[in-house]
């Protein structure tokens, strides 16, 4: 669902003059990736239909990685992408990312568009939240892979660039792909996670457990404070915690 009310999102502020920046329309993510631009590399895992990318282009990403689990969705995925012009490098991976490689997972479909499918099922409190969304019934196996044997496959290397930014977009699973990264995430610069504190996903992580392990990482929260943590929603981290 999330990347449904951001495909809207993007639509409407297609619209809107960029001055509005000043006047706190702009959330703090935002702001501080722009202050931080150009940003060289960014990776993007649960790129669904790549509503990101011109927001990515305009921070001067050289280089974007798209990672999407969803055959028929990645396939939409080329496809807008194959439109695109301009410098940046687009490239894309279809591939379900977890902490280990070789496993084969239920992927489990929801409408509209597929933006909220996840290998884990929605809560009760999901089903309250978003009540257009919900699950179809239709269960894909999927493989696994994890995000350091992608990033090789491609050449890759988050040390190289001046600066990078880690997307993480992938319905509960955002602890089991950070797994599989290891202290390869201390190459990022930043990373954007959608983030509950609340249980959207059975079996999903929550924001205490990632907060942990972006902390056991060298990370710091730099888009909210704490009290202010959305319910479900995206948050920055920063590398050293440094506000850039």
């Amino acid at each position: 669902m999330a990347k449904f009310l951001k495909t809207i999102e993007r639509s409407i502020r297609r619209l809107v003059p960029k001055h509005l920046h000043k006047y706190g329309r702009a959330s703090r993510t935002e702001l501080i990736l722009e202050r931080a631009a150009p940003i060289d590399l960014i990776v993007h895992v649960g790129a669904h239909y790549a509503e990101d990318a011109d927001v990515y282009e305009a921070l001067g990403a050289k280089a974007i990685l798209w990672v999407e689990a969803d055959p028929e969705t990645f396939a939409k995925l080329e496809e807008v992408l194959s439109n695109r012009t301009g410098p940046t490098r687009h490239i894309t991976h279809c591939a379900l990312v977890s902490e280990e490689a070789g496993q084969e997972l239920d992927f489990h479909v929801f409408n509209l568009d597929a933006a909220s499918s996840s290998v884990y099922r929605s809560t009760p409190e999901y089903r309250e939240r978003f009540k257009d969304s919900h699950e179809t019934g239709e269960v894909r196996t999927l493989r696994t892979e994890t995000l350091g044997n992608i990033l090789k496959t491609y050449g890759i290397d988050p040390t190289a660039a001046a600066k990078s930014l880690l997307v993480l977009d992938v319905q509960g699973h955002e602890l089991s792909v950070l797994h599989g990264v290891g202290d390869l995430l201390k190459a990022f610069t930043f990373c954007k996670s959608e983030v509950s504190r609340i249980p959207m996903y059975e079996g999903g992580a929550q924001f205490p457990e990632l907060d942990d392990w972006f902390k056991s990482h060298g990370f710091a929260l730099v888009s909210h404070v704490y009290a202010l943590v959305p319910r479900h929603g995206d948050v920055l981290f920063s590398n050293g915690g440094v506000r850039r």
